[in-house]
């Protein structure tokens, strides 16, 4: 046959035909399916009987009420309880999707535990390195400290007795206006916020969408955010001048003069006074001060609203034989300089990220040990000599104290839903280990404390019930904790929260060539809860919210700094630098870089930051 092209397109086309009529192809198809269903990488869903589990979210300090939906004991999805008295059945998009961070790809779960264990009894001088115990003999000169991001819980207790049992220990807190303070969102009428995200992840959701319709929000800040669109009124100050404002205000309520805040904030002088007219007139009111004005707390104080819509924190009821050793509570900034050798991060359930160089100088020059108990390499990780990985929720077992919008003490527990990798570490045991006393049944012990005080009521999400706690035997009321029950005191005395002085004006800081923006930390209430798998692919990669390691800029500000959409480049202020990848937004004033609030910004951004974006 001779090789020409009409023979050889009949060859192709014979078998293209034939090879339909054979069941080859066909069976190639079908095995290729087959085999693309049973990759490793193919998740298998579980298999087995459909319930339903009763926890709370330990994701940020919240702590909703969650219904768990289990298949074969996996948890599949989690909802809010509905009717609950501290949650309101709300629950959070990071709480919806929270089953997932156990299988968080960037997760750590090995760590460096003997050689840390090893670390901290060498920390001192005068301590035995073949005794973890001997800490209790170290020189009182070296300081060892537990810095605790979280305080409240029932592992904070642990921390305060094991700093108690060391003659060189602290127990150290980010302190804070807000600490020792709890909100009555329900009494205000009149709420004045200077940046704070209420709207938008600040205390627990399903409080603060139920008291919304009794309130006028009045939201002042330099870019419209999710809480400022939602407002009754935004209020579009300069950046960074949100102090200056608190500080107005001020004056206006002490008939004085507001002339320098009008100067320093954009507004007019009749706006300012006009604010201090509604906390008054308008009351209850309530004033939540932003990440860069915590001194605006205390303009609570003198628009009246303390005792009625900010009250004193509540605690649950301890045994009185944690209170007899036990460290007192150091806020860091109080910390001398230079004075700690060894520092214990708890990372493991933050709540308020410290940036690190407020951290670094508390610490001695020479070789300091640094351990952090975390889940991620991001944070203190980077920071630290040792990281020692621990739990995420719902793998842990631990309490939830009442959120800073609950005004009653709350008892409550993240119960587990799926087993721990075998390689983390229980801070807890960790910490009351290397200072020699026992803390494997505190938790059982503070619920028995809060038994024999007998006040308050445990309401059981199962059955619906709520029952006095003095009617309910010791080992039942244990056993309906853990199947998700929450214990609430109803003891109602409410009490002023602690004194704050107004410490004055501060006015924005002029602009310069070398620091031309001023950069603006972006919904730093969500940043503080892990983010899981989904919400990575919904939220950042979706730009609904700046991810981490992103800013964005007006579109002037972006050509005067060479930049354009997309691009690389770096954020560098007066404490460091980090890289950055540009958004152009045109809804954002020229003179912002708006940052995502994730630790290496905030390690760099403080208050108000002047700073400048340098591209590549």
């Amino acid at each position: 046959m001779r090789n020409t092209r009409r023979n050889a397109l009949k060859f192709i086309g014979g078998a293209a035909a034939g090879a339909l009529l054979t069941p080859v192809p066909w069976r190639l198809i079908t095995d290729t399916a087959l085999w693309s269903e049973n990759w490793p990488g193919i998740p298998r869903p579980a298999r087995g009987p459909i319930t339903a589990r009763f926890t709370h979210c330990s994701v940020c300090p919240a702590g909703c009420a969650v219904r768990a939906r289990c298949v074969g004991g996996q948890p599949v999805s989690l909802a809010g309880v509905v009717g609950h008295p501290l949650s309101r059945g709300g629950l959070c998009a990071a709480g919806v999707a929270a089953h997932q961070l156990p299988y968080h790809p960037a997760r750590l779960t090995h760590g460096p535990v003997e050689a840390a264990t090893g670390a901290i009894a060498r920390a001192a001088a005068n301590c035995n390195p073949d005794a973890v115990a001997a800490l209790a003999a170290c020189n009182p000169a070296d300081g060892v400290a537990v810095l605790d991001l979280r305080p409240g819980r029932t592992v904070s207790w642990t921390y305060r007795r094991a700093m108690g049992a060391l003659k060189n220990g602290l127990y150290l807190t980010a302190g804070g206006v807000f600490s020792g303070a709890a909100v009555d969102l329900s009494k205000a009428r009149t709420v004045l916020s200077l940046g704070a995200p209420l709207l938008d992840g600040w205390g627990t959701p399903g409080n603060v969408l139920a008291a919304r319709a009794g309130f006028r929000l009045i939201q002042a800040e330099a870019i419209e955010s999710r809480t400022a669109s939602l407002a009754d009124r935004w209020l579009r100050i300069r950046p960074g001048s949100a102090s200056a404002l608190a500080s107005g205000i001020a004056a206006a309520l002490k008939k004085g003069s507001v002339a320098k805040a009008a100067a320093a904030t954009g507004l007019t002088q009749q706006q300012i006074a006009g604010l201090a007219d509604e906390l008054t007139q308008h009351g209850p009111a309530l004033v939540l001060p932003g990440a860069d004005c915590p001194e605006a707390w205390a303009l609570n104080e003198l628009a009246g609203a303390s005792g009625i819509t900010v009250v004193a924190r509540q605690e649950a009821p301890v045994p009185e034989a944690w209170n007899r050793n036990c460290a007192p509570v150091t806020p860091l900034a109080s910390v001398a300089d230079g004075s700690i050798r060894t520092l214990i991060i708890d990372e493991s359930a933050p709540a308020d990220y410290i940036p690190w160089n407020a951290i670094r100088p508390k610490l001695i020059a020479d070789n300091p040990v640094v351990i952090a108990f975390t889940s991620s390499p991001r944070g203190y990780a980077r920071h630290s000599l040792f990281t020692l990985p621990t739990a995420v929720y719902p793998e842990t077992l631990e309490d939830i104290p009442a959120a800073i919008d609950s005004p009653r003490a709350a008892f409550r527990l993240a119960v587990p839903l799926v087993a721990a990798p075998a390689g983390v570490v229980n801070p807890a045991e960790f910490v009351a280990r290397a200072a020699g006393i026992d803390a494997t049944s505190a938790l059982r012990e503070r619920a028995d404390a809060i038994r024999q005080a007998g006040r308050g009521v445990l309401i059981t999400y199962a059955d619906g019930r709520t029952r006095p706690v003095a009617q309910i035997a010791p080992d039942d009321f244990w056993k309906a904790l853990n199947e998700g029950g929450c214990w609430l005191d109803t003891a109602t005395r409410p009490s002023a929260p602690p004194h704050l002085d107004w410490a004055g004006i501060d006015v924005q800081p002029a602009e310069s060539r070398r620091w031309p923006l001023v950069a603006v930390l972006a919904e730093t209430a969500i940043a503080a809860a892990p983010a899981s798998p989904l919400m990575t692919k919904l939220d950042q990669e979706s730009n609904l919210r700046l991810g981490p390691g992103t800013a964005a800029l007006h579109p002037d500000a972006a050509r005067q700094c060479g930049v354009s959409d997309g691009g690389r480049a770096v954020l560098e202020t007066a404490l460091g630098t980090c890289p950055i990848r540009v958004v152009v937004d045109a809804s954002l004033p020229p003179g912002v870089v708006q940052v995502a609030a994730a630790p290496e910004t905030i390690d760099i951004c403080g208050a108000g930051a002047r700073c400048r974006v340098l591209s590549l």
